[in-house]
């Protein structure tokens, strides 16, 4: 008979101020370069990404192989779709849950990506969309982790960069 699970304990509170911290700064720096240069990186599964970031640095599918290949396959993927289908929420789910074979091959899991293929797939923006917003979205996501891993005591990103 297996122990039953129970939720993990509650974080210190200097681990959630932590954390925190990481997931604003992540944000408002995507938030600030948006503005800055017009590009439309405020997207959710970009926000997405810079929680993950801030909350679980260590975790594979946080690291910026998973965060650069996932967001692109993740894209293309659901651009690919929406080609074929048309823009729809039947060409979005399939999209998102197709998204995760290129993933997975690729060795670079990252939830969120799925969710940029189910947006992709539900709008159909084009193919400039890999290179706005979904690329420098992503390097802006894990540039601004490893400035707050500089600044942040206890915060290590990346843990490998490929």
């Amino acid at each position: 008979m297996t122990a039953p699970v129970t939720a993990p304990p509650r974080p210190p509170l200097s681990h959630v101020a932590a954390r925190t911290a990481a997931a604003l700064a992540g944000l408002l720096l995507l938030a600030a370069t948006a503005g800055l240069t017009g590009l439309a990186l405020f997207a959710l599964p970009f926000a997405a990404t810079v929680g993950i970031i801030a909350v679980a640095p260590s975790a594979p599918f946080a690291q910026p192989r998973s965060i650069l290949l996932g967001h692109l396959s993740g894209a293309a993927t659901g651009l690919t779709a929406a080609t074929i289908l048309g823009r729809s929420p039947w060409t979005a789910a399939i999209a998102a849950a197709v998204s995760t074979a290129p993933m997975l091959l690729l060795r670079a899991p990252h939830p969120p990506a799925g969710a940029t293929a189910a947006l992709v797939g539900l709008t159909a923006p084009g193919w400039i969309f890999l290179l706005d917003p979904v690329l420098p979205a992503s390097i802006v996501a894990v540039l601004g982790g490893v400035a707050v891993g500089r600044v942040l005591r206890g915060h290590r990103y990346p843990a490998y960069w490929w």
